[in-house]
């Protein structure tokens, strides 16, 4: 139990973590931007070049949070089964179907293969995009989204 409660806390510290860091990246970058708007009114300031920059050194941070969540999936108890092995160390359930009859939302083994075979398909394809290049363009197209049609240039 003490695992899973420390597991926590560290994946809590790492979302915030990452959050303060692509906030405290996009302020910069918005910042820098308005600054040289100043200076040269017409220039493209919002580059993904300039936003790759920013957002390159909190790579390592979002990997180490996704491993963890991976590894939160596969490796830290569910929480019928934490609650069984209470119960069963202290000798309250007496057989495993007033246990399931507390739980009936819970999912059978077949869903959570299928949960963890669309997950593993998804990184695959997410990794796969990555290598590429369609994550660039992506990126350079939401750069041009943000710029020209919301207005933040």
């Amino acid at each position: 139990m003490r695992g899973s409660k420390l597991y926590l806390i560290i994946q809590t510290a790492l979302c915030v973590l990452l959050t303060v860091q692509l906030a405290a990246g996009a302020v910069s970058l918005y910042r820098e931007g308005a600054a040289r708007r100043a200076e040269h009114p017409l220039e493209w300031i919002y580059t993904s070049e300039k936003a790759a920059e920013k957002f390159t050194p909190i790579a390592p941070i979002f990997f180490v949070f996704l491993c963890l969540t991976a590894m939160g999936m596969f490796f830290t108890p569910t929480q019928r089964g934490a609650a069984r092995d209470r119960n069963q160390s202290a000798g309250a359930v007496k057989n495993n179907r007033a246990l399931l009859a507390s739980h009936p939302l819970q999912p059978g083994k077949t869903v959570r293969r299928v949960r963890t075979a669309l997950i593993m398909a998804a990184i695959v394809l997410i990794v796969a995009g990555v290598l590429n290049g369609s994550a660039r363009d992506v990126f350079y197209k939401a750069v041009k989204i943000c710029t020209e049609c919301i207005g933040l240039g």
